[in-house]
């Protein structure tokens, strides 16, 4: 036995250690299995970098390729750069896009740069994160000139979820005599872009006319490729410090909030305005005008259909119906408004209108007319057109010499003198025309207490000179109404005098003069 363990003593060994295995095999297999999938990634990343290589989506080419197919015209690119980390893309710089759109004869579309930030995931889900567009300058003939852009169906598969424009003008052309209408576009985001889906889009940019900052959000589409004008749009929007000076004749800073919806041609508008500072510039006063509106905005033409305005004019309410369009070979838009009045206070409207610094009369007013504002430069009392019936009640004069005036004339149409220390003049209602500042009042009839007064003639605005003419039916004979030796005359002749039903004179009545200081004349006292 110890003869066969010395001469075999490997038995001894394998007996000893029944489970133990030798180490070099299983390590060079898995030095083996390493190898191989080293091998196979290395492979599997050659194949992709030869794909990424021949497939590589910002070249020069290529990106020139997808913009021309995307904007169906000519894209020109001057300079030009791809980026790899942390995002792969490109940027372009100065690009010009030329006869895109199938639009007639359109301007250039220029781009001062163009950045197309991609992923690396993006590379084979064909998906853009952002494509960012700063400075880009767009000009139109017309209103509705972009409208007509038809799309056709491309073979691009790439999808944008961002399209980001900063720092960017839009102008619409008016004509020689009129400078652009230019929108300078702040920022337009929108997201999930594309022509066949439904975009959600927010932007912030500077209105022209009024001048003011306006923000908007909402969804737009999808494009309607064979009526673009009826592509669907809806969203919220805000204007503000809109500066009314830009239109020639009034002035104010307003604030407005709404909502709109419809189709790019003709939106759906509600919302409501709200301004402090409202002013006739010749007249250099101020009043609050705050509105509640719902109207109808056409893109195509600029018009706009007031179908109901809800405003309130210091501490008047007037209801607003009516449009502002344009006309044949017309430079501007017309507003021809209807109004309505039911329980407004004249100070308010007076002291808009004249110059005054207190308005010459108060009371309760009401009012049913038309009012047309061409666009032309004169004076806003001379350029406003209005026709209407009127009514006064509950009226004071400001001015204490006319009021003292009128306060005489109604003692004496009344024969006597009261204790009433505060005379109105009452039922006042009557017609205007207004034309080139100046009133024509017809049909114009007023009571103070004592006497009726029937009238006609005209006020001028701008000069403030009264001309109205008319009788007096007095409660009170002649005789009654005066005193001396005139009232003595007047027994004798007054049973031959006109008299009304109620048995009290009527004689003719003037009133002439330049406001504030009229002069009533009363014939043959």
């Amino acid at each position: 036995m110890h003869r066969l363990i010395q001469e075999k003593p490997e038995l001894i060994t394998e007996t000893a250690h029944p489970h133990t295995q030798p180490a070099r095999p299983r390590q060079h297999r898995n030095r083996r299995r390493l190898a191989l999938i080293l091998a196979g990634t290395t492979m599997l990343a050659g194949l992709l970098l030869l794909l990424l290589l021949v497939n590589w989506p910002f070249t020069r080419s290529k990106v020139i390729a997808d913009l021309e197919e995307e904007m169906q015209g000519r894209a020109e690119i001057k300079r030009f750069h791809q980026t790899y980390f942390p995002h792969p893309g490109c940027v372009a710089e100065d690009v010009t896009f030329t006869s895109y759109g199938n639009l007639s004869n359109p301007m250039p579309i220029s781009v001062r740069k163009l950045t197309i930030q991609g992923s690396w995931r993006g590379l084979f889900t064909k998906h853009v994160p952002v494509l960012h567009a700063e400075g880009v300058h767009a000009v139109a003939p017309r209103a509705n000139y972009f409208a007509g852009w038809t799309q056709k169906k491309t073979s691009t598969q790439v999808v944008v979820d961002e399209f980001i424009v900063s720092g960017s003008v839009l102008e619409f052309l008016r004509g020689a005599e009129e400078p652009p209408l230019k929108f300078e576009i702040s920022e337009l985001k929108l997201l999930n872009p594309g022509m066949n889906r439904v975009m959600e889009f927010e932007t912030t940019l500077r209105n022209p006319e009024p001048p003011g900052e306006v923000h908007a959000t909402g969804h737009l589409g999808p494009w309607r490729s064979e009526n673009p004008g009826q592509t669907p749009i809806a969203g919220a929007y805000s204007l503000k410090h809109a500066d009314l000076g830009v239109f020639h004749g009034i002035a104010g800073i307003l604030s407005a909030d709404g909502s709109f919806q419809g189709v790019i041609q003709d939106l759906d508008v509600r919302g409501k305005t709200e301004m402090a500072d409202f002013e006739v510039t010749e007249t250099g006063h101020k009043i609050g005008l705050n509105t509640q509106f719902q109207a109808k905005v056409s893109s195509k033409s600029g018009d706009v259909t007031l179908e109901e305005v809800l405003a309130e004019l210091g501490k008047s309410q007037v209801k607003v119906e009516g449009n502002i369009a344009g006309g044949d070979h017309q430079k501007g838009k017309t507003a021809s408004l209807e109004l309505l009045v039911g329980d407004g206070q004249i100070q308010d409207f007076l002291f808009l209108l004249l110059k005054d610094r207190v308005p010459p009369m108060t009371g309760r007013f009401s009012f049913k007319g038309q009012a047309t504002l061409p666009p032309d430069k004169a004076p806003f009392t001379q350029r406003i057109q209005l026709q209407g019936d009127f009514g006064i009640s509950a009226g004071h004069l400001s001015n204490p010499t006319a009021q003292a005036n009128l306060e005489n004339l109604s003692e004496r149409a009344e024969g006597e003198k009261d204790e009433v220390s505060e005379r109105v003049v009452s039922d006042l209602r009557g017609h205007v025309t207004l034309r080139q500042g100046t009133a024509v009042l017809s049909d114009l009839s007023f009571r103070v207490p004592g006497a009726l007064a029937r009238m006609h003639g005209t006020y001028d605005l701008v000069t403030h000179r009264i001309n109205l003419h008319g009788t007096l039916v007095m409660k009170a004979n002649l005789s009654e109404a005066t005193s001396g030796v005139k009232s003595f005359l007047l027994k004798i002749v007054n049973p031959l005098l006109k008299k009304n039903h109620r048995g009290g004179a009527v004689v003719p009545l003037s009133v002439t003069g330049i406001y504030p200081h009229p002069v009533y004349k009363v014939s043959p006292i």
